[in-house]
């Protein structure tokens, strides 16, 4: 189950890469939502949306793991996250729901952060390493949404911040 954990993010991050790849001529990362690569009516919209089920699928069998291993609450929300990031790819921009996941995600997985950051505090100096991330990336997140007039800036320092994240939890066990 560890290889869902290294595979998820891959393949979520390379259906973004490839979206961007194929919208490069008119997508922004200050004018636009990452959302925007996968909007409903997009030519090829599938590349993305396809990318964030499976990588979504695999975080979750990644986070379930982890939950029955350590019965970690912060397990639990990042289950949750993982399945906002297969919803994602479900509903995207367009349909009535995706705004409410794509929010469930960011505020699910910064949650998880934290509270899975703390309790590697119990075993680990890296504990800090998350905690700090953590503190960085949510400020520095909160202030691109207001900076910029689209949110993929805001949304890349999140994802950013969460692959920080996920290799941590890759390095400590039993968390």
């Amino acid at each position: 189950m560890r290889i869902f954990g290294i595979l998820g993010p891959i393949i979520a991050l390379a259906g973004v890469v490839f979206a961007y790849l194929l919208n490069r001529d008119w997508w922004s990362i200050t004018e636009n939502a990452i959302s925007d690569l996968g909007r409903v009516g997009l030519p090829n919209n599938w590349v993305m949306n396809c990318g964030l089920i499976i990588g979504g699928l695999l975080l979750l069998g990644y986070g379930a793991w982890r939950l029955k291993k350590s019965k970690n609450p912060g397990w639990a929300i990042y289950v949750v996250g993982s399945v906002f990031l297969v919803l994602i790819g479900v509903f995207p921009e367009g349909t009535e729901w995706h705004y409410e996941v794509s929010w469930g995600f960011f505020v699910s997985m910064f949650a998880a952060m934290l509270i899975i950051s703390i309790s590697i505090l119990k075993k680990s100096r890296l504990g800090f390493l998350g905690l700090a991330v953590f503190c960085v990336s949510l400020p520095l997140a909160l202030f691109s949404l207001k900076a910029f007039s689209g949110v993929a800036v805001a949304e890349t320092v999140s994802i950013l911040a969460f692959l920080i994240f996920q290799t941590l939890t890759l390095v400590v066990e039993d968390v």
